[in-house]
């Protein structure tokens, strides 16, 4: 599905439509909604930061698993950095806003800032290492060294995962993650 907003390119996956519905009908107790606002207020955070740094933001396409945001020029290094940032910022802030009231509201946010300051790519983390990387070694050093670091994350994850998933009998989310950081890890080549 594409919109346009004003001088704003909205592109919405099928997908992430049919999950939403399915979560308004069967989350009866509202937590996946939480996680999906901290989310949205994630990449709130880095559009603050563009916003800050004079970085237009030209497009958005929210998936299943990401949002992408597309800028009309790349930005200077250090607003890069901040702007990676954006979004773990925020989400820290709204824990600390919002834990002290409601654990469930607040928890996401942790989580999500925590997760997303991985060093694995596709996660602000690995956009990080990156362009830390970037200063000293060419290109293909820096994707090498992350690929390599990705691996090297995602595999305790995916056995976190797989236990979580036997621990439970149903809590799959981990280790559907980290199956999706894994197929980007390789599709990316």
């Amino acid at each position: 599905m594409k919109l346009r907003i004003a001088d704003l390119r909205l592109y919405i996956g099928y997908e992430v439509v049919a999950a939403m519905t399915a979560v308004l009908l069967l989350d009866r107790e509202n937590r996946v909604i939480c996680c999906f606002l901290a989310a949205l207020l994630h990449e709130l955070g880095h559009i603050i930061m563009m916003r800050l740094f004079s970085v237009k933001v030209r497009g958005l396409k929210l998936r299943l698993f990401d949002v992408l945001i597309e800028a009309d020029e790349p930005a200077a290094y250090r607003a890069d950095i901040c702007i990676t940032l954006g979004g773990v910022l925020m989400n820290y802030l709204c824990a600390v806003l919002l834990c002290p009231f409601s654990l469930k509201l607040g928890l996401p946010h942790l989580m999500l800032g925590v997760f997303n300051l991985l060093p694995v790519m596709s996660l602000d983390g690995g956009r990080l290492l990156y362009l830390l990387l970037s200063r000293r070694f060419s290109p293909r050093a820096c994707e090498n060294v992350l690929r390599i670091t990705t691996f090297l994350f995602l595999l305790p994850l995916m056995t976190a995962g797989l236990y979580l998933l036997f621990q439970s009998g149903y809590n799959y989310s981990l280790l559907v993650i980290s199956l999706y950081l894994t197929a980007i890890l390789f599709i990316k080549q």
